[in-house]
């Protein structure tokens, strides 16, 4: 039998990485986003109700990433109402895109328990995203359905609008959607990579000593074998954890001590109550067979519990100390 201790990158989970090297995609879009945009047009228009008034022509050009963004804004006092529409018009005076907005501004007081105060509230922004298919003129058109106080009655006086177009202009909101998504993937496989491969054994005993056999190994298999240790709080400070494999012979192949440093755990009271620690190692067993993997927990007189975990065909987040058995005649 030959051990070699080696350092390799080979099982490392690049998903893990795929995931982060979007959400820095995502992020940097969202930096840059803001000054993609061209802007066309940023002008101020009245309009009357049902007489509706042409902006003048912007020119759409077909672009890989953005689109044409026409942002209406429409300036009235408190308690008014406006249902206006936003029309785009190409050359032959077909409607290509409309929006339609019911837009208020309203404000009050309130009462309660004695107290008073005032409120005021809006909703006046609306707009359209269009992206062109081939280059084109198109003609903005804003119209006004309706114009009414909160009580309903018609006001007889010109709308105001804001307008802005800009051109290349990013929606952001699915940047933001994808950045969420993408570090929520990233805690997910930092989650789940630990917990990739087959639990060909997991034992766990209220003692300091476990151990178990099962089928596993392979030239292109990882073996994850980790070690949770739980202890009284007369621990201590660090423990040490004698490791053992054994062949499908039941003759030992391997063995190697690892102290590892107890974490103590407090109540409220910041009483001790317990410690815990834990050892996670890789190996590379040749040929695939039946091993046996064994723990001793020493001193073991404050030792509560060992539970031994074992895991073929894992996966790490990166490189690796690897332990590698392989049978000589191999």
């Amino acid at each position: 039998m030959s051990i070699q201790s080696q350092r390799t990158s080979r099982f490392i989970d690049w998903w893990y990485y795929m995931a982060g090297a979007i959400a820095v995609v995502m992020f940097i879009a969202l930096i840059i986003s803001p000054f993609m945009g061209q802007m066309l047009i940023s002008t101020q228009i009245q309009v009357d109700e049902g007489e509706p008034e042409e902006l003048q022509a912007v020119q759409m050009q077909p672009q890989s990433i953005g689109a044409l963004r026409v942002d209406v804004k429409a300036i009235i006092p408190t308690n008014r109402w406006v249902t206006y529409e936003i029309q785009l018009r190409d050359q032959q005076d077909q409607v290509i895109a409309s929006a339609l907005k019911d837009a208020w501004a309203e404000s009050g007081t309130w009462y309660e328990e004695g107290e008073s105060g005032t409120w005021q509230e809006e909703d006046l922004l609306s707009g359209l995203d269009v992206r062109a298919l081939q280059p084109e003129a198109l003609t903005i058109t804003l119209d006004v359905l309706s114009y009414t106080t909160s009580a309903g009655v018609d006001v007889d006086e010109s709308v105001t609008f804001n307008v802005q177009v800009r051109n290349g202009v990013v929606d952001t909101r699915y940047l933001w959607a994808g950045l969420v998504g993408a570090i929520a993937m990233v805690v997910l496989a930092a989650i789940s990579v630990p917990l990739t491969g087959d639990r060909v054994i997991s034992k766990w005993i209220g003692d300091s000593d476990v151990g178990d056999r099962a089928l596993m190994g392979g030239a292109n298999r990882l073996v994850r074998v980790t070690v949770k240790v739980k202890s009284d709080e007369t621990s201590p400070r660090h423990l040490t954890i004698k490791l053992f494999v054994k062949d499908g012979n039941g003759e030992q192949i391997y063995a190697r001590d690892f102290p590892v440093t107890l974490r103590f755990i407090r109540n409220k009271e910041r009483e001790l109550i317990g410690a815990s620690a834990s050892l996670c190692k890789f190996f590379i067993l040749e040929p695939r067979s039946s091993y046996g993997f064994y723990v001793e927990v020493v001193p073991d007189n404050p030792v509560d519990s060992t539970h031994l975990i074992v895991r073929d065909r894992a996966k790490t987040q990166g490189s690796v100390d690897v332990i590698h058995l392989r049978a000589n005649e191999w």
